[in-house]
């Protein structure tokens, strides 16, 4: 439960058990960790958790029978900042609900939040004083985050030599860009790999990866991400000229990636404020879920 205090009763710790989340992949429930690595965009999710309930001590506690509660999930997505939501499953006499649901991954990326409530599902009379009676009100909740990685999850990746190219030969990687605000983001955004760079081809192709490996892509992540930012920083006027941008487009996904960020600047730094503006940068890509995410 949070620790903020509520205008009902509400259950106490351990009447409810939250059993973990479960992913199925390859036909196989695994728990859910803590990174899906290697998810691609369009790729559904079908996740599935089991709660519990000592029904005995969620009636004495909370004034409510299990008929009055059902068990209710929905997700929210850093990047897209997109929210859904599985249909509600009630509790069985014995005190288990089960919740088994299809994450579209369309609508996925970046730092998935995993909601669970247990929630008042119809309006109650004649109850005691303290006992919840509007419908909708959360008895007892649960969240959990799990971060979609994979570079490949936002961009498509080709690996060129850069020494054929007006690039760097030196540099590891390019993201091709477009200022038209209305082209297609996926056909017109993406990441180029310099051939010269072994360990980072390795690194940006499917399959475990090793510490080093995770490293470097963790790198190139926020790296991707912060020049994302930072154009839409220097865009920020012809974003705002439309309130909606078509679904998919450069403008869409630049506003979207804007607003789920926690940066409040309206225009590129000046020189003397460049130092303060990486470090917000910074915070921003790890707030979007890309790059090293604290342990």
């Amino acid at each position: 439960m949070p620790a903020d205090v509520r205008p009902y009763l509400v259950p106490r710790q351990g009447t409810v058990v939250w059993e973990p989340w479960f992913l199925l992949d390859a036909e196989e429930w695994r728990p859910m960790p803590e990174a899906v690595d290697g998810w691609d965009p369009g790729t559904d999710l079908r996740a599935a958790r089991r709660v519990r309930v000592d029904v005995a001590r969620f009636v004495q506690e909370t004034g409510l029978h299990l008929a009055d509660v059902a068990l209710t999930v929905s997700w929210t997505s850093s990047t897209t900042d997109m929210t859904e939501a599985a249909l509600a499953a009630r509790f069985d006499p014995n005190g288990t609900a089960l919740i088994h649901t299809t994450l579209v991954g369309e609508r996925l990326s970046g730092i998935l939040s995993l909601r669970s409530t247990i929630s008042l599902t119809r309006a109650t009379v004649e109850r005691g004083v303290g006992v919840a009676t509007v419908p909708g009100s959360v008895l007892a909740e649960h969240l959990q985050r799990v971060v979609l990685e994979s570079m490949s999850s936002m961009f498509p990746v080709h690996e060129i030599d850069f020494a054929h190219t007006r690039l760097s030969p030196t540099a590891s990687w390019h993201l091709e860009t477009s200022t038209d605000l209305t082209a297609p983001f996926y056909g017109t955004f993406r990441v180029l790999i310099n051939k010269h760079d072994r360990e980072l081809r390795t690194a940006v192709t499917r399959g475990a990866k090793d510490r080093r490996q995770q490293a470097l892509l963790d790198e190139l992540q926020a790296g991707v991400a912060a020049m994302l930012l930072e154009l839409a920083l220097h865009l920020r006027a012809e974003l705002d000229e439309r309130e909606e941008w078509p679904p998919d487009s450069v403008g869409d996904v630049l506003v979207r990636t804007f607003a789920a960020s926690p940066l409040h600047l309206f225009a590129p730094p000046a020189a003397v404020e460049l130092a303060e503006f990486r470090t917000q940068i910074s915070g921003a890509v790890r707030n979007l879920g890309r790059g090293r995410i604290f342990q």
